[in-house]
Formats: structure tokens, C-alpha cells, sequence
């Protein structure tokens, strides 16, 4: 480079401030390199307006390193790493929370549902008991219903009926108070026989039995088992014959073998005789 080069290239433009000349030589050719660092951008500014601006960024000669700025970008290098390790730390801890939280609840649905397969299997031997008990009362039922239809057949086969009443005539025989009560049993009463055309019929079945009708209340006073007196009788020639104190002849009886005119019979209670009960046919 020429002197005169080399006199341009040291020229500072000075201001009032500062101004930083350091002249460098080059170590191959021995020439000077003059550079000027301007420290601030205000210096430029107060130049005369005339005068042609520079670019007053510091120049950096090959091989100069920038050690500040690298060490600032180590810095935030150093920051991010870390907070990225934070960050990492964090989301491994959040996750392993939430695998704990996870196996806590599976577990304990787990327990849930076993609760509810063992309640449901229980269940389910209980609708299968229940259906069997179904089952054999439904043939109970059925067996009940039978023996019913064929025991009211029978009834309705013992039991005569005679304009609005039913009449059962016994096989066996019994005093009149033990016949009472199998009729009262039967949710009947001893027979009242309260005109000639229930007499005629009555008379059909060929025995002796006893009727509702007696004397123990007072003597010589015949009522029937509801408590009405005796209107119309068909007594035997001479009877009733027990009118005396100490007769203890107090039930009637009826013969059909007789007259139905005249076939009735005052008879000690405790005598054995076949009886009649009468009923309403809507009971």
C-alpha cells in the first residue's frame, strides 16, 4: 500500500467524544491496518451532515473470535437444556401419577366387578331356586285343583239340592249335638223343614235322622235351630211324648218309613241317628 493509503486509511473523524485508533501491522507485507471502532452511534450523528457515513459496526478481523457473544449463547443454552430437563422431569413424574392413579382405579373396578359377578351369580341361583320352587307349586297347584274338583264333585254329588237349599245326607250316624257340629262344619245346620213339600222330600231318603229341632230351651216349647218357633209339624200319633219334666227326650227325629204325614219323633239327644243338614245353594 502507498503512503498516501496509508495516511487515508489512519484518518479518524474525531468527534467531541471518543475516538480508538489501533494500528496493526501485517506480518506478511509489513503494512498498517488502521482500524477505527466507533463506540458510539451518537458519534456519528454529531458529524458534520456533510460528511458520508459509515458503517460503524465493529469489523472483526479473520480468526478474532467473539468471545462475549459465545459465552452469552452458552448461557442460554445452558438455561434451555435445563429447563428442558425440568420439563422432562415433570411430565415423567405427571405420568408416572397417572399410571399410579390409573392401576388404583383398575384395581379397584376390578374389585367392583367381582363384587358384582359374585352378587349376579347369587342372583342367578336365586331366580333358579325361585323357578323351581315355581315350578313344583304350580304342580302342587294343579294337584290341589284336582283333588278340589274332584272332592266338590263329590260333594256336589252328596249334596241334594231342593228348591233354594242344599241337603247332605250322613252315611254314618251320631247323637244330634255331634251331628249339629258336623254340619256347622260343613257351613250348614241340622235341616228345618218348614212346609209339606220339603217334608215329602225329605221323606225320599228311607232312614232315621235327626232335624233341627228341640225342646231343651223349655219344654214343650219346639224351636229350631235358628231360634224360630214350630209352625207346622208332622208328628207321629201320641208325640211328642217327652213334654215332662224329667223326660229327657228334647231332639226330633224324622222316620220316613212312615207316613210323610205324620212320621216325626221327640228322641233323647244322645241317641245314634243318620242326620240331614240344609244349606242356602249360593253359599
Amino acid at each position: 500500500m502507498t503512503e498516501e493509503n496509508n495516511m487515508m486509511m489512519s484518518e479518524c473523524i474525531i468527534d467531541n467524544r471518543k475516538c480508538i485508533k489501533r494500528e496493526e501491522q501485517d506480518c506478511g507485507d509489513s503494512e498498517e491496518w488502521t482500524t477505527v471502532l466507533f463506540v458510539s452511534a451518537e458519534t456519528l450523528k454529531g458529524h458534520d451532515s456533510g460528511t458520508k457515513t459509515e458503517d460503524t459496526t465493529p469489523k472483526r478481523r479473520p480468526g478474532e473470535s467473539n468471545y462475549g457473544s459465545e459465552g452469552s449463547m452458552g448461557r442460554c443454552s445452558r438455561v434451555a437444556a435445563a429447563c428442558l430437563g425440568l420439563l422432562c422431569l415433570l411430565l415423567l413424574a405427571g405420568i408416572m401419577v397417572l399410571f399410579v392413579y390409573y392401576n388404583g382405579v383398575t384395581v379397584r373396578l376390578e374389585e367392583r366387578l367381582l363384587v358384582y359377578r359374585t352378587s349376579n351369580n347369587k342372583l342367578t341361583e336365586k331366580r333358579d331356586e325361585l323357578q323351581v320352587q315355581n315350578k313344583n307349586l304350580d304342580e302342587e297347584k294343579a294337584d290341589l285343583k284336582r283333588r278340589y274338583n274332584m272332592l266338590n264333585q263329590t260333594c256336589l254329588e252328596a249334596w241334594k239340592k231342593f228348591g233354594s237349599s242344599l241337603y247332605y245326607i250322613s252315611d254314618g250316624t251320631e247323637s244330634w249335638d255331634e251331628s249339629r257340629q258336623d254340619c256347622l262344619k260343613r257351613r250348614a245346620d241340622l235341616a228345618i223343614i218348614n212346609n209339606r213339600a220339603e217334608q215329602e222330600f225329605l221323606c225320599t231318603f228311607k232312614r232315621f235322622f235327626w232335624i233341627g229341632l228341640t225342646d231343651r230351651e223349655t219344654k214343650g216349647t219346639w224351636k229350631w235351630v235358628d231360634g224360630t218357633l214350630m209352625t207346622t209339624g208332622f208328628w207321629s200319633p201320641g208325640e211328642p211324648n217327652g213334654a215332662s219334666i224329667d223326660s229327657t227326650e228334647d231332639c226330633a227325629e224324622v222316620n220316613t218309613f212312615n207316613d210323610p204325614e205324620k212320621n216325626w219323633n221327640d228322641l233323647r239327644c244322645s241317641e245314634r241317628r243318620h242326620w240331614i243338614c240344609e244349606k242356602l245353594a249360593d253359599q
